[in-house]
């Protein structure tokens, strides 16, 4: 027996629509960049309940400072798919103007941090926005998102023992997809790994003891679940700090730059039990706010509209040369204006 939430019928039945357009964005923003319409991509796929489930368990007072593979979570916060594709195609309507690389988002004015390249180097960021919120006496909590390698970095326990030391309103989510890259967090055949192992024993979630605070293990294939504890989370932070760790798997390569078949061999089909859309479907089958008339329904109108836009993005004029030295000073010098001048 499915428990009810407190997201009406129609709100989830949305959330598995946006569920179902990351899966076909996805496909097709990675096809995108294999014919030369995007330099670098990072795959999507197997993480999509995470995504909409954060992002429907989000308010407006609350903050969100994302990672790189985190594209649905903002199409589910109610970013403009104009914003966020113009990102990730580099267009002339960038609000970064073209110079980060895709799924590098910064929307301030939704409450969404910029998203920093370098393996967790975001974290102390959040923490610090966290450490604000408390100092300010701010309504509303903090949620930083991360992979399971990032738990193995000194970003990752400096903000944890920042974060359990002052008590911060803030959710450490780690979307645990079982690979850092090309490393694996369980115990190979051959023992190549069983260092990164040996960290966790597969328990991330056990980390948070060690900062003084709790830590959970949730189903990250059900975006219905990931819902549920992500906003238990956010709330209950106001007396502290929460990690939650949500198991899925990366169902493609870390990026384009990665070709997985050289590392392993055991993987989550599409279609599967374990596929976030499957499982998903599954509930909300048991739910009756889903059958296989409107499955059919929705995949066929959401792959006809991301086909259209996909085609829209990647023919979107890019930014002009002339705006490379825009916003770089409040006041600009006169060293960059003189630059101007060579711009050809």
């Amino acid at each position: 027996m499915i428990e009810k939430t407190d997201i009406s019928k129609e709100d989830l039945l949305n959330a598995y629509r946006n569920l179902v357009m990351e899966r076909f964005l996805d496909k097709k923003m990675l096809n995108a960049s294999k014919q030369g319409f995007l330099p670098f991509y990072i795959p999507l796929m197997g993480h999509e309940a995470i995504h909409i489930g954060i992002g429907l368990a989000i308010r407006n007072n609350d903050f969100f400072y994302p990672y790189y593979r985190d594209f649905g979570a903002v199409i589910e916060m109610g970013i403009p798919l104009d914003m966020a594709l113009s990102q990730v195609f580099a267009t002339e309507n960038d609000n970064a103007l073209g110079r980060s690389m895709p799924d590098h988002f910064s929307f301030k004015k939704y409450n969404i941090g910029a998203v920093i390249t370098p393996v967790a180097g975001h974290l102390t960021a959040a923490t610090g926005i966290a450490y604000a919120y408390r100092y300010r006496k701010k309504e509303g909590s903090i949620i930083t998102t991360f992979g399971d390698g990032a738990t193995s970095t000194p970003d990752f326990h400096v903000a944890m023992n920042f974060a359990g030391v002052y008590n911060l309103p803030m959710v450490f989510f780690c979307e645990n997809n079982q690979f850092a890259i090309s490393v694996p967090t369980y115990p190979t055949e051959n023992g190549a790994f069983d260092q990164t192992y040996m960290e966790t024993r597969g328990d991330i979630y056990k980390k948070a003891e060690a900062y003084g605070f709790k830590g959970i293990r949730i189903d990250g294939t059900d975006f219905v679940e990931v819902y549920r504890q992500t906003r238990k989370a956010l709330e209950n932070a106001k007396n502290g700090p929460v990690l939650i760790e949500a198991m899925s798997y990366r169902m493609g390569p870390h990026s384009t730059a990665d070709d997985p078949n050289k590392y392993r061999t055991n993987t989550v089909p599409e279609g599967s039990a374990k596929d976030p859309l499957i499982a998903s479907q599954k509930t909300m089958k048991d739910m009756d706010i889903l059958d296989d008339g409107m499955i059919k329904s929705i995949n066929d109108e959401m792959d006809k509209k991301t086909t259209e836009l996909v085609n829209k993005y990647e023919r979107e004029p890019k930014p002009d040369k002339h705006t490379m030295l825009d916003n770089l000073y409040e006041e600009e010098p006169w060293y960059i204006s003189e630059e101007r001048g060579d711009v050809q």
